[in-house]
């Protein structure tokens, strides 16, 4: 087990004593040594109330092989070895002498766990107040640190109740757990947007669902935790929807101009306000439904407030969903507006009573995964004022980029048929509301049949329609700071999304963090080895609550996640930066690889259906040696690695190739080979509901990635597809002639890979992708110029 730290502070000893006695630890360097030891370690079991119930919790601690803590802290120590105190220490941490380590070594244990540790034995009442204050500040074996660990055993239950006015508290640079998240204030509003997306001539209401602290009834202003979710109020069956992968590849007669292709913003239409007969500073309606992300959870009980809406065409809000469309992006700022005090909401749909977000200190986060984060990508990029940060995990920045490529349908990884128009209809969550829906069911018929027809399913080419679902042309505007955080191996949202986001707003004077991990489509909040939450601690206090606690410096501009070594994340400066300890290499497919062809016929479609293929069947055949895809296929291998390479940043394709067809589709995979057990790319739980989100609150599942129980031949490092009718970018189209060569350029997906001594790489190229392309049945011929081909390889030094 590792448990990586990057959140630590480590601040001067007299800002660390001011600290303890802040939360009512002892702090006096000069007090008696064993009255401090014994005040401090009472203070580490605050679910036993009086004396003689801390007696017992002490009897239970081992010191070393003789004494136990009773027996200890009786004896009137005047110092403590710094293996006795460690000893303690991980028993605190939630580790197990004789399970988890050794009582003669504890420090080997806090060494391979990566635990930090003072260096010397604790001679005075000094030495051993530095060493508890780190204590407090160390991971624990349930994820969150001691104090967070404290805390979820009542540590601070009592904290406000002497003050009149409630407050925050601050520890090693982080917001403490001093609100009861039990007593959240729960209700709804109606905030009014300036969009109509259902065209009945009214602004589109939408529904916000808001937890508060019971604080916030005190006086006391919050910053928000907001998340524009379009999954909160369910989905809707979408196996009539989805799409079956068409079996011909349309043969493109013409393209378009990048100014064709490029959308104009749509002008607001100026439709009038509500009518405002009122005003209270209660809403009317209760928040029946529960928060569903752990880490706003996990916030509330440090005094932010959360808040979700699923935005229009969503249930108990006005609209009609657009899938990334502007009018989506308009009711994620116009949340954001109300909450900084800009925009009006209503205590209900009809009344026309007005309520403010009165409790709201007017600083605003954005979280959430996938659909959620794609939502705050899009906030940012408006400039909206008092959107401070964005989380964003898994985010699209460009819808083109979800579902499709460089001229191809393309289905996100996992959900072959689907597209814009079946997304539309499982988050149209209105018709759920049947009184509802009998209004409005012809009219979205009409606009979810537009969508089919603007997604444009028969070229696959970029569009007005696509570009106005592309966030990065406006990265210009971002001006709060941005977490992204992306899986390596993410087939869904694919990693270009995270990486070209990245890139954009490089040269912005924001601050900007990236994380990579080793998983698909899946959160990293809960995972063991990473101090995720922490780290979002840290962050959000300075972000939303202004505290000068050196975030930018402490947290790595790049965190990622090794795919070799279990549980280890490195920090870099940069991704992928030729600047940063990167260098590229181009290799020539026919001198650097070997290959037994060049040529290889496209019988993919028809294999699929012999081998009764699955997606997931095909991702596992297409990259395995000798499958029943082999004469579909062209497998190139480069000699075995004589030493570890780090392969990181965009791998390039430069191909020269004929094929006896007008048209056709080219995938391409970058494979690991070699017998090894790799890692999984879903974390599997490791303690389940043992990460506690508040004390006596909610609790979720501690996960971790691990290594695979089997040995596998080969892993998937990345991979791209291409129309190649579509050689340039997704507008232009080249007509091509059967049997006659022509280059195509073909960026694969972002990558971070660790490739070990004794492994290879293989590249292979094939046709239709039976996973995410569509399917077409007609064979197709491939012949490839290996010697005027080239594959560029970018590798961290």
């Amino acid at each position: 087990m590792k448990l990586n730290q990057f959140a630590r502070l480590t601040p001067e000893f007299s800002q660390q004593l001011t600290e303890l006695a802040r939360i009512g630890l002892p702090a006096d360097p000069k007090g008696d040594f064993a009255d401090t030891a014994a005040a401090m370690y009472a203070a580490f079991f605050p679910e036993a109330y009086q004396l003689a119930a801390k007696q017992d919790k002490f009897a239970q601690i081992a010191v070393n092989s003789r004494q136990n803590l009773a027996e200890w802290l009786a004896s009137g120590p005047t110092q403590m070895t710094r293996r006795d105190f460690y000893n303690v220490a991980l028993q605190l941490l939630g580790f197990e002498a004789f399970t988890d380590f050794d009582l003669s070594d504890p420090l080997a244990f806090m060494a391979a766990t990566e635990l930090p540790s003072v260096d010397h034995d604790l001679l005075d009442t000094r030495d051993l107040l530095k060493a508890s204050y780190l204590l407090l500040t160390t991971r624990t074996k349930h994820l969150v640190n001691f104090l967070d660990d404290l805390a979820n055993r009542g540590f601070f239950k009592d904290f406000q109740s002497s003050s009149t006015q409630p407050k925050p508290l601050l520890f090693n640079g982080k917001v403490q757990q001093v609100f009861d998240a039990r007593q959240t204030i729960r209700e709804v509003v109606w905030i009014e947007s300036d969009v109509d997306s259902d065209h009945d001539g009214q602004r589109d209401l939408l529904e916000a669902t808001i937890y508060r602290p019971k604080a916030t009834e005190q006086g006391l202003k919050v910053p928000v935790l907001f998340t524009a979710n379009p999954y909160f109020h369910g989905t809707n069956d979408v196996t009539a929807a989805t799409h079956v992968p068409e079996t011909v590849l349309a043969v493109k007669s013409h393209g378009a101009s990048k100014a064709e292709v490029t959308t104009t913003p749509i002008q607001t239409e100026d439709l009038p306000k509500r009518v405002v007969t009122g005003e209270a500073t209660e809403a009317e309606a209760y928040a029946e439904e529960n928060s569903m992300y752990a880490f706003n959870d996990y916030f509330l009980a440090r005094g932010f407030a959360v808040v979700y809406s699923a935005g229009v065409g969503t249930r108990y809000s006005d609209g009609f969903r657009t899938i990334g469309g502007p009018e989506e992006t308009a009711g994620a700022v116009a949340v954001v507006e109300w909450l900084t005090g800009k925009r009006r909401a209503f205590t209900n749909r009809t009344a026309g009573v007005a309520i403010k977000a009165w409790w709201s200190t007017g600083k605003v986060a954005m979280t959430g995964k996938s659909y959620l984060a794609t939502l705050a990508i899009a906030a940012a990029t408006t400039g909206v004022e008092g959107l401070k940060t964005i989380i964003a995990d898994a985010g699209i920045s460009s819808w083109y980029d979800y579902y499709r490529e460089n001229g191809l349908v393309v289905a996100p990884g996992g959900f072959q048929g689907e597209d814009a128009d079946v997304l539309a209809v499982d988050t149209f969550s209105r018709q759920k509301s049947s009184g509802d829906m009998i209004r409005i069911k012809s009219a979205w018929e009409r606009h979810l049949a537009a969508i089919t027809r603007d997604q444009d399913r028969t070229t696959g080419a970029y569009t007005a329609w696509w570009d106005a679902r592309n966030y990065r042309k406006n990265v210009a505007n971002v001006k709060a700071d941005v977490v992204l955080i992306h899986g390596l191996n993410d087939w869904n949202v694919k990693p270009k999304n995270a990486i070209r986001f990245w890139q954009a707003i490089s040269d912005l004077p924001i601050q900007k963090k990236l994380i990579l991990h080793q998983g698909q489509h899946v959160y990293v909040h809960n995972v063991r080895s990473l101090d995720f939450l922490d780290m979002m601690n840290l962050w959000l206090t300075h972000e939303l609550l202004g505290v000068a606690n050196d975030v930018a410096d402490v947290l790595p501009n790049v965190i990622v996640q090794d795919n070799v070594t279990p549980q280890t994340w490195s920090a870099y400066t940069d991704f992928a930066n030729p600047e940063a300890e990167h260098v590229t290499t181009e290799v020539n497919l026919k001198n650097d690889f070997e290959a037994a062809t060049d040529q290889f016929t496209d019988h993919a479609t028809a294999t699929f259906a012999a081998q009764h293929d699955t997606s997931a069947s095909f991702e596992k055949a297409i990259i395995t040696p000798n499958s029943a895809y082999a004469n579909s296929r062209l497998w190139l291998t480069q000699p075995v690695l004589e030493r570890d390479q780090i392969l990181e940043g965009i791998p390039h394709l430069e191909l020269t190739l004929a094929v006896d067809a007008p048209t056709g589709i080219l995938s391409v995979r970058l494979v690991d080979l070699g017998e090894a057990k790799r890692f999984g790319e879903t974390a599997a739980t490791v303690a389940a509901n043992d990460l506690q989100l508040g004390f006596d609150f909610k609790t979720t599942d501690i996960v971790e990635f691990k290594p695979a129980a089997k040995p596998t031949p080969s892993k998937l490092i990345t991979l791209g597809h291409i129309n190649l009718q579509n050689p340039k970018n997704a507008y232009e189209v080249q007509q091509i002639t059967p049997g006659q060569f022509f280059h195509v350029s073909l960026d694969l997906q972002p990558t971070h890979y660790h490739l070990p001594t004794g492994r290879q790489l293989a590249l292979i190229i094939h046709g239709a992708d039976m996973a995410q392309t569509i399917r077409p049945t007609k064979t197709t011929h491939y012949h490839v110029d290996l010697a005027k081909s080239t594959l560029t390889l970018p590798f961290r030094l």
